[in-house]
C-alpha cells in the first residue's frame, strides 16, 4: 500500500509542473452524495508570476454554520480550512479541496525523487474546467501545458456539478486515468466509479471526447474510454474519499512496479486495497496527516513574541 505514514516529512511537490490557472470558476462540486451537504465558495485559480501557474483556495470563506471558515494549513499549493476537518471527520460528502490537497500530498513522493515527469495527479478544478469549456481551442490552451500526451499516466478527478455557476453543486465523485504505460497498444481511458450503473460515465465520456485529439494524431482518431473493475461504495457520501483511495493505490503501484510497468496494470492493486474498511481508515489517516503538517509547519516559522 502507498505510505502514508503521517509521522514521515515529506517534500513539497512543484506545483508548476501539475497545475494550470485560469479564471474564477464554481467548484467542482461540494454538495453532499445523499448525505450532509455543505457548501463552499467558488474557488479561485490564479497564475503566480514568479513561480508558474498553480491552485490556491482563496480566502477564508463562511461555513454553513455562518462564521468564518479560518485557515488551518498551507500546503502543496492548497489551502485548507477548519471544516475541512470536519467533513473528514464524516459522515461528509469530501469536497474538491481535500481532494487537491491529497494529490499534491502523493505528488510529493514523485517530486521529490525527480520522477514526477510521467505522472501527473491533477486538482479537481482543472479537470472540471477542461470538460466544461466550450470550445476546443480553449481546452487546448488549457491542456497544452499539461502535456497529456507524453506522460504515462494522468489521475484525473471528476464530478457530475451540472451548472458552472452553483459551487455548491454536484452529487458523486469518480476518477479517471489517462493510461499509457503500455506503448504498444497505445493511450486509453479507464474510468473508476464507486457507484453501480457508474453514474459518472457520460461526464467522463464528455472529458474523454474533449481530451482525446490533443492525445493522439488523425482525424476522427479517439481515445478507448473502457470502465475498470471498482469496489462500490456503501454509503452516499464517501465517493470523494473512493478517488483518494484509488489515487493512492494506483501510485503505490507505479512506485512500486518500475521497469515493469509497461506490462502490469493498476488493477489489482485497487482491488487488493481499496474496501470500505480502507476507506474509512484513509478519513482518519488524513486528519493525522494534517495535524503532523500543520505540527512541522508551526516548527519552522519563527517565533516573533
Amino acid at each position: 500500500m502507498f505510505e502514508t505514514n503521517p509521522r514521515r516529512p515529506r517534500a513539497s511537490p512543484s506545483c508548476s509542473k501539475t497545475i494550470v490557472g485560469g479564471a474564477a470558476m464554481a467548484s467542482a462540486g461540494n454538495k453532499a452524495e445523499d448525505g450532509p451537504a455543505q457548501g463552499y465558495g467558488n474557488e479561485v485559480l490564479v497564475r503566480s508570476a514568479a513561480s508558474g501557474t498553480h491552485i490556491n483556495s482563496g480566502p477564508a470563506v463562511a461555513s454553513a454554520g455562518g462564521k468564518a471558515d479560518g485557515r488551518v494549513l498551507s500546503h502543496g499549493g492548497v489551502v485548507l480550512v477548519r471544516s475541512d476537518l470536519g467533513i473528514l471527520r464524516g459522515p461528509r460528502f469530501i469536497n474538491d479541496r481535500i481532494i487537491a490537497f491529497y494529490f499534491a500530498h502523493l505528488s510529493s513522493y514523485f517530486a521529490a525523487a525527480g520522477d514526477d515527469d510521467d505522472l501527473l495527479l491533477l486538482p479537481a478544478s482543472i479537470t472540471y474546467l477542461l470538460i466544461n469549456l466550450p470550445e476546443p481551442a480553449a481546452v487546448a490552451a488549457v491542456a497544452e501545458p499539461l502535456r497529456l500526451g507524453s506522460r504515462r499516466l494522468t489521475l484525473l478527478p471528476i464530478n457530475d456539478n451540472p451548472t458552472v455557476d452553483l459551487p455548491d453543486g454536484g452529487s458523486h465523485w469518480s476518477i479517471m486515468v489517462l493510461d499509457h504505460t503500455d506503448l504498444a497498444s497505445g493511450p486509453r481511458f479507464v474510468h473508476h466509479d464507486s457507484v453501480r450503473g457508474e453514474p459518472n460515465l457520460p461526464v467522463a465520456e464528455r472529458l474523454a471526447e474533449a481530451l482525446s485529439p490533443l492525445i493522439v494524431d488523425g482525424p476522427g482518431k479517439v481515445v478507448p474510454l473502457v470502465e475498470g473493475a471498482t469496489p462500490r461504495q456503501p454509503n452516499g457520501y464517501d465517493g470523494g474519499v473512493y478517488v483518494m483511495a484509488i489515487a493512492r493505490a494506483i501510485c503505490g503501484w507505479w512506485r512500486e512496479n518500475g521497469g515493469r510497468r509497461c506490462r502490469l496494470n493498476w488493477l489489482e492493486a485497487v482491488k487488493g486495497e481499496v474496501d470500505a474498511s480502507s476507506v474509512k481508515a484513509l478519513r482518519t489517516e488524513l486528519l493525522l496527516l494534517i495535524d503532523f503538517l500543520i505540527e512541522e509547519n508551526t516548527k519552522t516559522e519563527p517565533n516573533l513574541f
